[in-house]
């Protein structure tokens, strides 16, 4: 295949000159039909890539020719060449959003569902009277041992002096040592 820069074209008329990159070559003639695969037409500065054939006149002329860079469209249709009486539209239509549609729905999906699952991590409980009835108190949670915390006068409630009497050590408030921790200032009943 040689090679070539288009130095004339002739658009009404359809055909140019083509000066080869071969040094001292005589330019080349090309008809438009050379390049009916080409997805534009030619302009003169283009690259053109061609095969040479002799004619009966002795002249050059380029055959199975394309523009260097420019896409190449199909050739063939059913088997047949491309002819003015057989030509297709080689504009690409539009694929069809079927294909796209289900994907879409999926992750459309996916968003509702993980957004519901979020909303129910994050949200606040609102709890009822009934609810904080059936809950039962546990000390361990709301107390903890304090160094020097071993008197009833140091307490605050029947509850916390009951925690620190059971989990607490050497702490000086159940007298009588029946389990009821400082019986006359907080759980005296």
């Amino acid at each position: 295949m040689e090679k070539g820069k288009l130095v004339r074209w002739n658009d009404d008329k359809g055909f140019g000159f083509i000066k080869p990159d071969a040094a001292n070559a005589r330019d080349v003639f090309i008809h438009i039909s050379a390049l009916k695969q080409m997805a534009r037409k030619p302009a003169v500065g283009d690259q053109i890539n061609y095969f040479s054939e002799c004619q009966s006149d002795g002249k050059i002329k380029a055959i199975k020719a394309n523009i260097e860079g420019v896409a190449v469209i199909a050739a063939k249709q059913n088997g047949r060449h491309d002819s003015p009486h057989h030509k297709h539209n080689s504009q690409r239509k539009p694929k069809s959003s079927r294909g796209l549609l289900i994907p879409l729905l999926v992750l459309l999906g996916l968003g509702i569902f993980g957004f519901k699952k979020y909303e129910e991590m994050t949200a606040t409980p609102i709890l009822t009277n009934k609810d904080v009835e059936q809950m039962k108190f546990n000390p361990v949670q709301n107390f903890r041992c304090e160094a020097g915390k071993t008197h009833c006068s140091q307490m605050r409630s029947c509850d916390e002096a009951t925690y620190y009497n059971k989990y607490c050590p050497n702490t000086k408030m159940d007298g009588d040592g029946d389990g009821i921790p400082c019986e006359r200032q907080h759980c005296g009943y």
